[in-house]
Formats: structure tokens, C-alpha cells, sequence
């Protein structure tokens, strides 16, 4: 190898007026466009699937078959080397496998391989006959046996490490190479940059060629392998035929992705995951008022005593997750001896009366917390001993007044997902704020009661 070996990659020839174009120069000048273009797809873009390649499945998630074919939508999606396979979609049936074809029932991977068709090389010009001399590109499929989910975890980082962000990217990109077991590894990536594609081989469909390494394909989905045959009507002697079953063909678990920009926009906003958020709180006309203007104390004692405090979720919760410790109200009240305040939780649960937080389904009625696993909302009442002694009693440490905080703990809640509360408050818009698992408060002031005993009219002046 030469020095310039080293140096150059790229060969294009140059053209200049009245000079008369050979083969050689113009195939050349596409071919260098060809590992121009494969280069940037592989260092860019990445490796796996863009759109489409999805197997059509049916209400029941499926494989939707069709005497032995299932449609496979168009797609777009780059192999190892940056060649893009393109599919315009249609349908495929174990007659369009290429290889070796399964001969045991079992789970498969559909995958796809970079596949070639080279021009009609004998023959005098004009060429006239169906084929012309162009190379075609094409995809062609085969089967794995066995289907491996794609490891998108990401990269390990040493314990004791304290790798930060330059050393990551530098790390990751191949720009610090080497045997480092106290930082992050290399991406595999990086070692696919030099290498050349392996040796093409025949297909057995006309004169297609493709590559049959599937470390360098695409795999696209799992897909469920069986005996066809029935032998009630063929006969208990036939010989076993496999075919596709229709299955759940499970594309999601085993195909790499390449994102897209518009994906990565959307995933930027969160856009993949859905967290329960708080849909509504029924003292919300509270709230909109603002902080100075405190809540008549009639209004406090009507909520309080008959309708409690009512939330509503966007996502129904799982019921054994509210509970006392997970949502409750808490009373700030001064100190009658000192300049601070002291908070007092006040009580949902009792002994005789058991628990007074309910749940509630969609339309508000409550739900049996013993039979209903999920619910849409919570009702919060305080026990009738404390009603009897704060809101109705002679003596209340209320009746001055007081400042009021409701509290959900989102970490403790889980939806019918297992996903904690997104505790942004309510009517708060726009991706990027949200707050998993931290906790929704709303806090309000109760005025002072008017009256000096709740059996005497109150003064509303």
C-alpha cells in the first residue's frame, strides 16, 4: 500500500469540453457517488429500519395470511454498509425466501438483505431485449431461526466512574479507542466504518445475487414457523410442510431503528410515553381566584363535609396505590405562642369508620376498593370525628382560618401501566415539563369563620 493509499478514498474523474467520455470514467464517477452516498448513510443515519417493513396484522395483532402470504408494507431501512433496501411492499410467502428454508417449527426472524441484479453484458447495442444494461438494486428476504430482542439499553457505565459529558461523546464516537474498563465502550459503530462488503451469492431468482451475512441485514420481525399439513385429509404419512402460522409477529422487539428527524422532534416532546397527569380537581374555581383570595368558610365547610375533594386522572389508576399515605390534605396553622406555622395532617382513615378515601369511576360514582383493580378518580373525606371536632364542633383550630395543601405523591402512584403520575398542574401545556413520579400540590386559604360557635349565624358582612 502507497502513501497516497492513505490519504485518498475517493477517486472522480474530471471532465473537460470535447473530451470523449469513456465507460470506465462515468461508471467510476457513479461509484464513487455510491460510496460517497453509503458512507454518509452509514456514519449519519445509522443502521436499521427508517419506515415501513411492518407485517399487516389483524384484530387480533395477528399475522394476517392469506393462503400462505402476508403483506409486508413498503419500507425504507439501511444494512450495516449504508445500502439502502427499499421495498415498494407487497406480499411474501415462504416461496420468496431465499436460503435455506426452515425445516422445524419454531420462531424465525424476517430479515432483509441488500440484493443485485447485474446488467445484460453480451449482446450488440441497440439493446432491445427485456434486459437493458442497468444494475439493479433490489431486497431480498431470508429466515433466522430464533428471535432475539435488540439491545437499545444504553452503554454501561464503570462503577467509580465519573465519566462526563466530552469524555461520553468523545468515547462513543471512536475518538478515545482502546481497552478502558473505567469509561464507556466504543460504539460498534465505529468498527463497521472500514469494513467492505462480502461476497454476493447467487439467490436462485433469476440472476439476483444478495448478501448473505446477518450481522449486515435488517431483521424486521419474529415470525411463528409450524407444520401445515393436515394429515386427516393428506394422509398420517406426509411429510411435514412449514409455513407461516398466523402469529404475533412481534416487529417491535427485534428490529433496529434508525430515527428519523421528525421521530427524534417527537421523542424530544416526550411523545413516546404516556404519563397519567391530573385531569381535574373540584376546587379548581378556588384556585383560578389566586392565592390572596381566600375561600368563604361556608364554602370550605360545604366541600369539606359533604362532597370532599374530588380528582379526577387523565389515565385510570390502579386502586391499591391511593391510599392514605399517597394522597391527603394537609392544615398549615400558626402558633399561638411563637411566629410559625405548624402543619397537621388531617385524618382520611379512622377505626370504626375505616377509610374515607374513595375511588371513583368515569362518571363519579364510587367503586368497591375490595373488586375494582383500577379507577379514575379519588374522593377525599375526612373522618367524622374530625368533622365533628374542626368544622361543626364548639372548638376548632380552624376558625381563625388557615392555609390548606393537597398533596398526591405521583412516585407512589402507578397507572394501568405501572407508570408513576406526571404531577404537572392542571392546564399546564407543552412537552418538556413533565414530572414523573414528583408530587401534584394545590394550596389554598380558608378565611376565618365569621361566627364564634357553629350554632350561631354566621356574619357574611
Amino acid at each position: 500500500m502507497t502513501h497516497t493509499d492513505h490519504i485518498a478514498w475517493s477517486r472522480r474523474p474530471i471532465f473537460r469540453p470535447r473530451q470523449v467520455l469513456t465507460a470506465e470514467q462515468l461508471n467510476e464517477g457513479l461509484k464513487d457517488e455510491f460510496d460517497r452516498q453509503r458512507l454518509l448513510n452509514r456514519g449519519v443515519h445509522g443502521y436499521g429500519v427508517v419506515l415501513g417493513f411492518g407485517p399487516v396484522v389483524n384484530d387480533e395483532g395477528a399475522l394476517k395470511l392469506d393462503h400462505g402470504c402476508f403483506e409486508l408494507t413498503a419500507g425504507l431501512a439501511f444494512d450495516r454498509h449504508g445500502r439502502m433496501l427499499y421495498w415498494p411492499g407487497g406480499h411474501v410467502s415462504m416461496r420468496d425466501i431465499v436460503g435455506e428454508r426452515p425445516h422445524e417449527a419454531g420462531q424465525y426472524t424476517l430479515v432483509a438483505h441488500y440484493a443485485r441484479r447485474p446488467p445484460q453484458i453480451g449482446g450488440c447495442p441497440p439493446f432491445v431485449a427485456d434486459r437493458s444494461p442497468w444494475l439493479l438494486d433490489g431486497v431480498v428476504f431470508t429466515l433466522v431461526a430464533g428471535c432475539r430482542d435488540t439491545d437499545r439499553s444504553c452503554p454501561a457505565h464503570p462503577t467509580g466512574s465519573c465519566v462526563g459529558h466530552n469524555e461520553y461523546l468523545c468515547r462513543r464516537t471512536g475518538g478515545w479507542p482502546g481497552d478502558d474498563d473505567g469509561t464507556v465502550p466504543v460504539s460498534e459503530d465505529v468498527a463497521w466504518l472500514t469494513v467492505r462488503p462480502g461476497e454476493m451469492i447467487p439467490a436462485c431468482v433469476e440472476d439476483w445475487t444478495y448478501d448473505p451475512d446477518t450481522h449486515v441485514a435488517v431483521p424486521l420481525a419474529c415470525l411463528k414457523v409450524d407444520d401445515v399439513v393436515d394429515r386427516d385429509r393428506e394422509g398420517p404419512d406426509c411429510d411435514p410442510r412449514y409455513d407461516f402460522v398466523p402469529a404475533p409477529p412481534h416487529p417491535c422487539d427485534v428490529r433496529p431503528f434508525v430515527y428519523r428527524n421528525p421521530l427524534l422532534y417527537e421523542l424530544a416532546r416526550d411523545c413516546d410515553v404516556a404519563l397519567p397527569r391530573v385531569r381535574s380537581i373540584s376546587w379548581q374555581h378556588w384556585i383560578d381566584r389566586g392565592w390572596q383570595a381566600k375561600v368563604k368558610w361556608a364554602d370550605f365547610e360545604q366541600m369539606i363535609k359533604n362532597d370532599g375533594l374530588v380528582v379526577y386522572f387523565t389515565r385510570q389508576i390502579r386502586t391499591a396505590t391511593l391510599h392514605e399515605a399517597s394522597v391527603f390534605l394537609d392544615a398549615i396553622l400558626p402558633e399561638r405562642d411563637a411566629d410559625y406555622f405548624r402543619t397537621r395532617r388531617i385524618p382520611t382513615d379512622g377505626l370504626e369508620d375505616a377509610t374515607r378515601l374513595e375511588v371513583l369511576d368515569e362518571h363519579g360514582a364510587a367503586l368497591d376498593r375490595n373488586t375494582a383493580e383500577l379507577c379514575w378518580g379519588v374522593r377525599l373525606k375526612p373522618t367524622q370525628d374530625w368533622l365533628q371536632n374542626e368544622i361543626t364542633g364548639k372548638y376548632s383550630n380552624l376558625f381563625g382560618g388557615g392555609r390548606f395543601e393537597f398533596t398526591v405523591r405521583g412516585q407512589l402512584l402507578r397507572d394501568h401501566c405501572g407508570r408513576m403520575l406526571d404531577a404537572r398542574p392542571v392546564g399546564t401545556h407543552g412537552r418538556g415539563q413533565a414530572r414523573p413520579g414528583d408530587d401534584y400540590m394545590s394550596a389554598f386559604q380558608v378565611d376565618k369563620r365569621k361566627g364564634p360557635y357553629p350554632n350561631e349565624p354566621a356574619n357574611e358582612e
